[in-house]
This record gives C-alpha cells, sequence and structure tokens, in this order.
C-alpha cells in the first residue's frame, strides 16, 4: 500500500469513527451499555469519540463503487456485507495528527471483543505521555478509561499482558516523551523485564475488580504516590488584572480570571503554565473551596510542570487566600453601554433601512474587509440569530493566512460586547461550569475549532437540547458531608468556530453552515489594493469613521426585540429532498429566512397571537416577507449551493450529457426534469459514452449529489433521478429545487 493509499485509509477510519460516534449520542440504549461497564462520565464520550454501530453504515454507502470497496478493505464491512462491529461499542485510537490508527469494539450483550483486522499501532491515549513523566499503565481500554474516568487521566492501555502487548510504539512514545516512572495495574514478567531496559522505573499495583467505586481506584493508585513533604514555595512577581491576578511559585505560574463567590463556592478559570514556555499551558474551571476539584485539577495539570501532584496542589490552597482577598477593580459581567437619544436615533435609522443588508456589507468594506460578500452577511446574520430560538452556526474553513480570523474578528466587531464569549480553546467540561445564564442568547466564539474538540460533545448538546447539566459530588463545606451538586447552563446560543481542516467529521458538517474562504488569485489581488488604498488619506479618512460604524451595529443589535417570527409561506416552499445533504441544509436554509426576517423587525408589522388563557398575554411575532425569502435564496444559494468547479472535467461532461439527455426526454413525456428516472443504458444510448466511461464517472457525480440511485443492487439495473437539471455553468455556486418567490406570491 502506497503512501497516498495509507492516508486515504486513515482518513476512512477517522469518518467511520465519527459516523459511529454520532450513533452513540443517539441511542440512549448504547449509552446506557456503556454506563454497565462502568463508564457513566459523558466527557469521556468525546474525549475519546466512543461510538456504537447500529449497522446503519452499510446502508447509507453505495451497494457498490470505491467507498464501499474501501470499507471492504480496510475491514469495517466484511466480505458477506455486514458491519465488522455489529452491535459492538466502538473505541477508535488516533495519532498525533488526529489519523485514526485502529479500532476496538465490545458487545456488550454477548461480553465479546474484536480488533479492527490488521496490526495494532499506535497508542491508545497517547497525550497521556506528553503530560507527565509518571503513567499508569493497564491491560485493556476499558479499565484505562475507568481509571481515566476517575481523575487519574495519565493513564494508556497495552494490547494485552503478553510480550505483544506491549509495542514498539509504545516504547517509541515512552522514549520520546521521558516517561520515567510507570505504574503497572496487572503482572507480567516479561513486560516489567522490557520497561526496566529501557530504564523506566515499574511499581506494580493491585487495582479491585472492575467495574468498581472510584473511591476504591483512588485508594489503590494512592498507596503507590510517595507521600515526601512538599516544599513550600513563596509567591512572587503578583500582578493584578481586571477582573483577577496572576502569581508565579517557582518556575511555575498561574493566572486566575473570571472570580466568583457564591456561598460555599469560590469558583475561577484558571490558566497554568511553566513561566520559561508560557505557550504551553492548562486552562480549566476550578472551585478552590472544592477539595475535590483541587485535586482534579492538580492531576490535569502537573505533567505541565513536570511536578508532583501535590506541589500544584499546595499552590491552589495558597491561591484559595488571594482569591478571597482580590477586589475587582469593576463589574466582572460587561453591561450594555447606555445609548444617548442620539446615538439610539441613528441605530433605529439604521435598521428601518429598506436597503439594510447592502448597508452593512458597505460597512465592512469601510472597516477594511474586502470581498467574501456571502460570508460577511451570513456570518452577520449569524450572529444576530443569537436572539432567536434557534440560532444558527458557522464554521469558517480556509488555509492558514488566507483570511479566517480576519473574517471572524470583523463579525465580532459588530456585536455588543456583552453579547459575545469568546476563547481559544476549550477543556472537556469547562462549559458546564459556566453561570446558568452566562451563555444565553450569546455568540460563542472560538479561534480553531481543535481547540474546542474537547468540548464537542458539550457544544453539541448546547445546540440540540438548548441547555447544559451536570451532577458532581462535592463537600459540604459546613457540615463536612458529601452532596450532589447539579450545574446548569441555558441556551440557545450562537457558534462561530474557524478551522484550517479540510475534511471535517459528519457531526460538524450536521450542525454548522461552513463559509469557504476564496483563495483565488483574483480575491487576493483584490484584497492586497484594498490594503493599499487604506494607506491613502481616503484610508485614513474611512478608518477614522471605523468607530462610529461599529457603535451603530453594535447600538442597532441591541435594539432588536425578542419577538417570534412566522413565514406564511412555509408549507410553498421547496428544497431538494433526494439528497442527502437536504436533511442538514433544510433547517438551515429556512433558519436563513427567519434571521433576515428578524433583522427587518423595524420594517413589520407587529402582531400578536391571541393569548391562551384569561390573564395570560398574547406573544407577539412579525411575518417573513417574499424578499426575506427571496435574499435567502439568493445568499443560499452562494453559501449552501454546488460549484461544478468541484468535478473533474469528464465529470463536468458527463453531467452536461445527462442533463441534455433529462430535458430533451422530459419535454417529449411532458414531465418535470426532476421526475424522470433513467438508467446507465439510458445514458451510453443518448452519450455514446461506451459502459466503462459511464460506470467510471458517474460515481463522481453520486459521491457529489448531482445523481440520486433511486434503485440497484447486485443483480439488478441501477436507476437515476438528476438532483440538479441546471445551474452552475456560469461558474458560480448553485443550489437546486429553491421555490422562486414568483411561485410563492
Amino acid at each position: 500500500m502506497g503512501p497516498r493509499e495509507k492516508v486515504e485509509a486513515k482518513k476512512l477510519l477517522r469518518n467511520t469513527a465519527a459516523w459511529y460516534h454520532q450513533a452513540l449520542l443517539e441511542d440512549p440504549k448504547a449509552q446506557q451499555a456503556l454506563a454497565a461497564l462502568g463508564l457513566t462520565d459523558v466527557s469521556l464520550y468525546s474525549d475519546f469519540r466512543i461510538g456504537f454501530c447500529n449497522n446503519t453504515l452499510k446502508e447509507t454507502v453505495p451497494p457498490q463503487g470505491e467507498l464501499r470497496g474501501a470499507l471492504r478493505t480496510a475491514g469495517i464491512i466484511t466480505k458477506d456485507g455486514k458491519e465488522f462491529f455489529q452491535g459492538c461499542l466502538v473505541f477508535p485510537w488516533f495519532g498525533e495528527d488526529d489519523e485514526c490508527l485502529g479500532m476496538w469494539g465490545y458487545d456488550p450483550a454477548t461480553a465479546t471483543e474484536k480488533y479492527l483486522p490488521g496490526p495494532l499501532v499506535g497508542v491508545y491515549n497517547f497525550p497521556a505521555l506528553k503530560r507527565s513523566r509518571s503513567v499508569i499503565v493497564t491491560d485493556s481500554i476499558l479499565k484505562a478509561l475507568t481509571i481515566y474516568q476517575s481523575g487519574f487521566q495519565n493513564v494508556v492501555p497495552l494490547w494485552g499482558t503478553d510480550g505483544n502487548g506491549l509495542t514498539q510504539d509504545h516504547l517509541r512514545l515512552f522514549q520520546r516523551f521521558g516517561t520515567k516512572q510507570i505504574t503497572l495495574t496487572f503482572e507480567s514478567e516479561e513486560i516489567i523485564k522490557r520497561l526496566r531496559e529501557e530504564e523506566i522505573e515499574v511499581s506494580p499495583v493491585t487495582l479491585p475488580s472492575f467495574p468498581c467505586a472510584v473511591e476504591e481506584i483512588e485508594k489503590a493508585l494512592r498507596a503507590e504516590v510517595t507521600q515526601a513533604p512538599v516544599a513550600v514555595q513563596e509567591g512572587h512577581g503578583y500582578e493584578e488584572t481586571e477582573n483577577g491576578f496572576s502569581i508565579g511559585y517557582g518556575g511555575r505560574r498561574y493566572e486566575v480570571t473570571g472570580l466568583e463567590k457564591a456561598g460555599v463556592h469560590l469558583r475561577a478559570s484558571l490558566r497554568a503554565y511553566r513561566k520559561i514556555e508560557p505557550k504551553r499551558f492548562h486552562l480549566d474551571a476550578v472551585d478552590l473551596y472544592s477539595h475535590r476539584s483541587r485535586i482534579q485539577y492538580a492531576k490535569n495539570a502537573c505533567g505541565q510542570f513536570g511536578e508532583k501532584e501535590e506541589v500544584v496542589r499546595a499552590d491552589l490552597e495558597k491561591l484559595i487566600g488571594l482569591a478571597e482577598a482580590f477586589k475587582p477593580k469593576g463589574a466582572v459581567a460587561v453591561k450594555p453601554k447606555a445609548m444617548s437619544e442620539a446615538e439610539a436615533g441613528e441605530a433605529l435609522a439604521f435598521l428601518k433601512d429598506p436597503k439594510l443588508l447592502e448597508r452593512i456589507l458597505e460597512d465592512f468594506e469601510t472597516c477594511g474587509l474586502a470581498g467574501e460578500e456571502g460570508n460577511k452577511l451570513m456570518g452577520y446574520l449569524a450572529a444576530v440569530s443569537r436572539k432567536l430560538s434557534d440560532p444558527l452556526a458557522v464554521l469558517i474553513q480556509s488555509r492558514s493566512a488566507a483570511g479566517k480570523s480576519s473574517l471572524q474578528e470583523a463579525i465580532l466587531r459588530f456585536v455588543p460586547v456583552e453579547d459575545v464569549e469568546k476563547y481559544t480553546r476549550l477543556t472537556g467540561q469547562a462549559l458546564f461550569y459556566k453561570d446558568e445564564n452566562g451563555l444565553s442568547h450569546k455568540l460563542l466564539a472560538i479561534e480553531e475549532e481543535a481547540g474546542a474538540r474537547e468540548a464537542s460533545y458539550s457544544i453539541r448538546n448546547l445546540q440540540s437540547s438548548k441547555f447544559l447539566s451536570i451532577a458532581t459530588t462535592e463537600k459540604d463545606q459546613l457540615t463536612g458531608k458529601l452532596k450532589t451538586v447539579e450545574y446548569k447552563v441555558k441556551g440557545p446560543v450562537a457558534l462561530m468556530l474557524t478551522t484550517t481542516a479540510v475534511d471535517m467529521d459528519f457531526e460538524t458538517q450536521n450542525r454548522f453552515i461552513t463559509l469557504t474562504i476564496d483563495e483565488s488569485r483574483e480575491m487576493t489581488e483584490r484584497i492586497l489594493t484594498h490594503q493599499r488604498e487604506l494607506e491613502t488619506v481616503e484610508g485614513l479618512r474611512k478608518r477614522k469613521g471605523d468607530e462610529a460604524v461599529t457603535r451603530r451595529h453594535q447600538n442597532a443589535q441591541r435594539l432588536l426585540r425578542p419577538l417570534a417570527v412566522v413565514n406564511p409561506y412555509a408549507p410553498k416552499l421547496t428544497f431538494p429532498a433526494n439528497s442527502l445533504r437536504a436533511r442538514r441544509d433544510h433547517k438551515k436554509y429556512l433558519g436563513v429566512i427567519k434571521v433576515i426576517a428578524y433583522l427587518h423587525q423595524y420594517q413589520r408589522e407587529v402582531k400578536t397571537l391571541e393569548a391562551d388563557g384569561p390573564g395570560e398575554d398574547g406573544q407577539t411575532y412579525i411575518e417573513v416577507t417574499l424578499s426575506d425569502i427571496e435574499k435567502a435564496n439568493r445568499l443560499c444559494g452562494e453559501v449552501l449551493g454546488q460549484t461544478l468547479d468541484e468535478l473533474s472535467a469528464p465529470g463536468r461532461a458527463l453531467l452536461a450529457k445527462v442533463r441534455a439527455m433529462v430535458k430533451k426526454k422530459a419535454e417529449e413525456l411532458k414531465l418535470e426534469p426532476q421526475e424522470l428516472r433513467f438508467t446507465r443504458k439510458d445514458i451510453r444510448d443518448f452519450s455514446g459514452w461506451s459502459d466503462f466511461q459511464v460506470k467510471t464517472h458517474i460515481g463522481e457525480l453520486e459521491d457529489l449529489e448531482y445523481l440520486y440511485s433511486v434503485t440497484g443492487k447486485k443483480g439488478k439495473e441501477y436507476v437515476y433521478e438528476l438532483t440538479a437539471p441546471e445551474g452552475g455553468e456560469d461558474g458560480k455556486p448553485f443550489l437546486a429545487g429553491l421555490a422562486g418567490v414568483e411561485t410563492l406570491a
């Protein structure tokens, strides 16, 4: 297998793992089966992308073609057409480039387990080796996850207890990351001997039978921790910030922000890093009054410093007094800036402008962002949608330096500061500990999609359920007894992420509108010209007005009232239903129509829904107009649409032949083009192409959803429908099947 084939195989495995992961998230019974194994912490779902094989993958891919063949080669689909992991909980593992290296399946019904065919490569939970030079080693993935769930995240499993379980990949990474000590949780003289040959100190420990209580695991592993006294170091370099402080202890430095004291809680966001490596840090939420929370934070952060856990715990105990004494210079919560009467009038006039969308694009240009009209407008609308019950989510995708961060910054600039939560990175449970209303109807912006990967489960749950909740056990500081405390964070929330990744997993694409930056030479020339113009006197004049433009947009968005939006034309709208992408794009399309109408609320009649009963107020709402739909059709065609540029030259030629054939036959039979069904033979007869040519290039049209396979199995003929009878000939994106406003009037 050549290098290209290996890359494609890993990409296929990663997408398969994403499919199984989504199946687990949507199947309560699979989650219960996982809990029955003792894995009850939901953060494990996203941390390790655990999945479930519900046998839907084989039903989704075409019965013939390259994709099914690749799945067979990888072992995902067996020779008899079944899924290899049928009915199994699936545990994938990944490499440093996020490529999927393998999968292990466990069937809860039969208690059987299996690995994907082929050699076992890589190390499960390899980031543990980067975090700490002291590592816990188990003989199975399930035991490793149970220990990880107990708070000991520096744990990796081997592939068994014999000599083959410890591979060269394990030894290579042990050496690379400087592993010095291993706590071995099973008996194996052969493995102990090999590890000691690598000059690694090995400490065997006996664990209780799994599944077991967290306290039992902690007790067994704590016995191996050296109880040497911790040298207390005085703090140095204390500095206060607007909403927190920073201080150093030895070579360690801590930045405390977002302090919140409520009853028996003292919560904060805590960033820990070595003074000589400020760019490598550990960031998480911590309750300084909670002994359990401090222990958990110390476990996760100690590897960042190369120190023992007890050293970090001692630092945290000293931070308590400083946090209690800290008095913020101003209120932590950002409050809306008061508008003057003149500013309110200017913002209201802006919202009443019939050419509102055109003015928004002009203001982006004024503030220095050239081109990308569709992306700018869609991003702006997504930000405004935070005020609706079903906000939009946007993913800005491009190569490095193409301008994705500039687009995100420009959009955020127009949003009131009190409505934006922006982060560089989120840990797995960071969002669970926000204030209850800290995210409600706000825009959550994350600079890189990779920085949100640990929090992907909580982000998806916040999108679908509109809230987050987590129950945790804490010690009551007054009584000393353990109690269950529930944290709840309310939505809805609009999302905006950026990424350089070329291939996104299924879950991300299902939930986000992807904005692709134009990386063409023409766009580069346009941007460079605009940058040069900003250096002129006219450019200076424009920049001088930037602040006024920003203030007008922020004030305008503050004036938007909480109104419902009703679409009286919804029953007459159409959307291409013969494509799987319709399932994810249709709701986005309706959402774009809704937010366009909402943004124009001061140009609409506000109506009131009749109250349900006496003493109740009727709900106020506005209605979608044909103009809103026309604008949404144009915008969605540009952003959600396809382009013929994504096809190869033979694929475009074949599509042209098929479109001409469908048009001719539909006219003869007096049918709509979308109603006509045809076979490969029909294509061959009309085009004069050979069977090999048609069979070779029709798969591309299927994969990119220009054709829809209605039927076709082994031994039967293939029957197709054309999803897009026309569009794209001018090189511009198009979205087929949308109802024109002339048909809705």
